[in-house]
């Protein structure tokens, strides 16, 4: 099967965070006729091989998509694929799977890694150990998991926070008694109004991107939550934001006398990328061996060459051609995925 035909498949089968087992199995099904093993993990991450032995390329993507399980209604013509406009696509990162079937069938000494719940912060890669790997000698790592015409790879990418705050007040009714109460939305509010939101420096970002506290007007409310995140290619602004975030709703909670609630998650860590990086280098090369213009730049937004790079092996994260990912106009160029499975083949 070329990687069109792929392509098609895989798209028909809905695929949200942490229920991906349709796509495993289609990928389990298909690299088991192509001749690899299989090595999975208590969360369902799949790693494939066909030697044990021998310095190894690996190549990665994730196998879910946003949203909700919703097959898209993909439409194609000679130049790309797209939907009719009222779902994703899912070429992020389907496209990317699809490539490596296409590659894999050719049956190239290397590994092929298919994490998944990568849209919900990167959690199935975080869940792989170095235990994982220790029986595979890996020379570099690729993650094809990037906006871009193929031939880009990412050099720098942030690390992330998220900050869930649970407020606590006291109910009462609101016309009779509203002295009794401590109003949970109140102090939630003015918790977020003293927090920093937006772009703060050319390296760091932060988002309030979720405040909920429904209830009747005529009672005091005694809950609020709101959620953060904070992005950072520096792991001290990082940790400086998200400390003004979490002393913001405690100062608001005892201005108010109400209790707060914080959970904090760190999601991944931050990478910069040298020019005489080893895998930075064989892309460049591999990328020259297929025909593409290799380009470096940095990106806001994580992968799971986040988690993997904290695990030793050094990745990064390719641009795979799809545009508009996560929206109803998300496509991908025919010519795209093409190239992607000549550079995933020069690589390995």
């Amino acid at each position: 099967m070329n990687a069109f035909e792929h392509f098609r498949e895989l798209v028909s089968i809905p695929s949200p965070s942490w229920k991906e087992d349709g796509v495993s199995s289609y990928i389990m099904t298909k690299m088991a006729e192509y001749g690899y093993f299989l090595r999975d993990d208590v969360s369902g991450n799949l790693l494939f091989w066909r030697k044990p032995t021998g310095r190894k390329v690996m190549i990665a993507a994730h196998m879910d998509t946003v949203g909700r399980a919703v097959e898209p209604h993909m439409l194609e013509d000679d130049e790309s694929f797209f939907t009719d406009g009222h779902t994703a696509l899912g070429a992020d990162d389907k496209a990317a799977i699809a490539a490596m079937l296409a590659a894999a069938e050719k049956k190239p000494d290397a590994l092929f890694l298919f994490t998944r719940a990568e849209e919900l912060g990167l959690q199935g890669s975080k869940k792989l150990t170095k235990e994982f790997f220790a029986s595979f000698d890996i020379e570099a790592a690729y993650v094809l998991d990037a906006a871009g015409p193929v031939g880009s790879c990412i050099i720098s990418a942030p690390g992330k926070n998220r900050i869930d705050v649970t407020m606590l007040g006291r109910t009462a009714h609101a016309g009779f008694s509203p002295e009794k109460g401590i109003n949970a939305i109140k102090a939630a509010a003015e918790a977020v109004a003293a927090s920093p939101s937006g772009r703060i420096d050319d390296e760091t970002t932060c988002n309030v991107g979720s405040f909920m506290a429904q209830g009747p007007t005529n009672i005091v409310p005694d809950k609020a939550t709101y959620s953060y995140e904070v992005r950072s290619l520096s792991d001290e602004k990082r940790k400086a934001i998200t400390d003004k975030i979490t002393a913001e709703a405690n100062k608001a909670a005892e201005r108010a006398g109400a209790e707060c609630r914080i959970e904090l998650k760190e999601l991944y860590s931050p990478y910069i990328i040298s020019e005489t990086d080893p895998a930075l280098i064989r892309a460049e090369a591999a990328a020259g061996t297929a025909g593409l213009e290799f380009r470096t730049h940095a990106t806001s937004g994580g992968s799971d060459a986040n988690n993997l790079r904290c695990l030793g092996l050094d990745t990064i994260t390719l641009s795979i051609g799809y545009e508009n990912a996560h929206s109803v106009n998300e496509r991908i160029r025919k010519s795209e995925i093409e190239a992607l499975v000549a550079f995933i083949t020069a690589l390995v």
